[in-house]
């Protein structure tokens, strides 16, 4: 069966630390562009109409927007970590879709996750 891809670009500015890094264990910050890809089988002429798959993304992205990161998550936000967390946040509010999430911590430097 055919299957087909759409994707965004989106931008968050956020703060983080890694605790006991010696170059980024003090707060900094860090413009990430984020990638959002989903796949599935069409129906009709569109996958998902590319105003409400921003809005959706949004729903998610604000949480993670001008904050400290280490308030807002679980995990210690290294760029692998906020990959995997956006991933899971976003499969929330696009169900039904493979999922691929990509993080891009400035220029030359990201961390992807996504579905099999």
């Amino acid at each position: 069966m055919s299957r087909i891809k759409l994707a965004r670009t989106e931008f968050i500015d956020s703060g983080h630390f890694i605790p006991g890094h010696p170059k980024c264990g003090r707060p900094h910050g860090h413009t990430y562009q984020v990638d959002i890809e989903i796949e599935g089988d069409p129906e009709g002429d569109m996958l998902l109409e590319f105003d409400e798959f921003k809005r959706r993304v949004w729903e998610i992205l604000q949480r993670y927007d001008h904050v400290m990161l280490n308030d807002v998550m679980e995990a210690v936000p290294t760029v692998e970590n906020i990959a995997m967390e956006l991933h899971r946040e976003l499969k929330k509010v696009l169900p039904g879709f493979k999922l691929r999430v990509r993080v891009h911590e400035g220029v030359r430097k990201w961390a992807e996750y996504g579905d099999d």
